[in-house]
């Protein structure tokens, strides 16, 4: 004969708990969750209100110090849920879940409650995310937007790591939703530079993924077609290239592999005639051996090295070949997606291709300082 787990009295052949007692326990338990919930969800509330709430209900519910402690976790972990239940988490919400969770000392130490405090952390991250990505675009000149990044940031419980990371992650997203029309705007690229300069981001930060160097190339080419000599490249060092008077270095690309179209010929033949029969087992066979030139044009790599361009000529130096084309003399530039082809203006010329692994940027940077002459 068994005894019920909640009132303790026997409940029965190979039973364990009354139906009626069950019932009182389940219906008690589900009316704690909801206070819980509610109080980790809302505005402000008395910890000492609500845990004389919890306790008279518990002392009818069959529920003891253990289970009201338990019930206070799973409270929280739902209020959780039902934060996120609309896929935005703010600010307001996570201070308060986050408060909640710090009053009562609760250590997610269990699946579920390490599952809540995953999901609350991922929010977090995602808002941060979303937020950071919307002030590296904000082209007004006040900063009061990155400050309150900043400070929403600081008060997060994101690693420095994991706040550095965020910030890059954020920054590189926005550059590529400023090139998405293919123009970066000259109050895009402020607002860009405004933000690295606020979280003290530099080049390398925010380069390894190529974001920065997207946003130099486009920045350029937008100069250029505006007209302008773009001067960004800053101090490379010396270069190999013997630069005309007023000529101005515009970008410098290294490993780039040369291409010409060369004209190949071949001398082919063949020999013709008819056996002869002179006598028995005697044959003569009298030929001509006639011969022809064919010619055939292929696509030679013809050296790599450094790909120059400046405000009037593109500047080629290889082990091999080394030369330099300048942009009136040249008829027509081929865009392909790796790099440009270019036809010189000359009778004999050959179609001359460079492959410097960014066809866009390249065909978009020489076009433009070409219509400049």
């Amino acid at each position: 004969m068994g005894n019920c787990k909640h009132c303790g009295d026997k409940a029965g052949f190979m039973r364990g708990k009354h139906r009626e007692c069950e019932t009182v326990h389940q219906t008690g338990r589900r009316r704690m969750l909801a206070l819980v919930s509610e109080a980790a969800a809302g505005p402000d509330f008395s910890e000492a209100a609500l845990l004389d709430n919890l306790a008279a209900i518990a002392a009818g519910a069959f529920v003891d110090d253990d289970g009201i402690r338990a019930v206070i976790a799973e409270g929280w972990h739902l209020a959780v849920k039902e934060s996120l239940a609309d896929g935005i988490l703010t600010q307001a919400e996570e201070t308060r879940l986050r408060n909640f969770r710090d009053q009562f000392a609760l250590n997610e130490t269990d699946k579920a409650g390490r599952a809540a405090a995953g999901q609350l952390h991922q929010a977090v991250r995602d808002r941060l995310m979303l937020d950071a990505r919307l002030a590296a675009l904000a082209v007004t000149q006040d900063d009061g937007h990155l400050d309150g990044l900043a400070a929403a940031v600081a008060e997060s419980e994101l690693s420095p790591d994991e706040r550095r990371r965020l910030l890059t992650q954020a920054w590189e997203a926005a550059v590529e939703s400023s090139l998405e029309d293919g123009v970066l705007s000259l109050d895009e690229e402020n607002a860009l530079i405004r933000y690295l300069r606020h979280f003290n981001l530099s080049q390398g930060n925010v380069d390894g993924n190529g974001a920065f160097t997207s946003m130099i190339q486009s920045a350029v080419i937008r100069e250029a077609a505006e007209g302008l000599i773009p001067n960004r490249l800053g101090d490379i060092g010396r270069v190999p290239f013997n630069l005309m008077k007023s000529e101005q270095l515009v970008w410098v690309i290294d490993g780039v592999d040369y291409y010409e179209v060369k004209t190949r010929r071949e001398r082919r033949g063949s020999s013709q005639g008819v056996s002869i029969r002179v006598a028995k087992g005697l044959y003569y066979r009298p030929s001509a051996f006639r011969s022809r030139t064919v010619e055939w044009e292929e696509t030679s790599h013809e050296d790599s090295g450094l790909l120059g361009v400046t405000s009037k000529h593109i500047y080629f130096h290889g082990a091999r070949k080394r030369f330099r084309v300048r942009y009136d003399r040249i008829v027509s530039f081929e865009p392909y997606n790796d790099g440009i082809g270019i036809m010189r203006d000359a009778q004999t010329a050959k179609p001359q291709t460079f492959r410097t692994g960014d066809g866009w940027f390249i065909y978009n940077l020489v076009t433009n300082l070409a219509q400049q002459w």
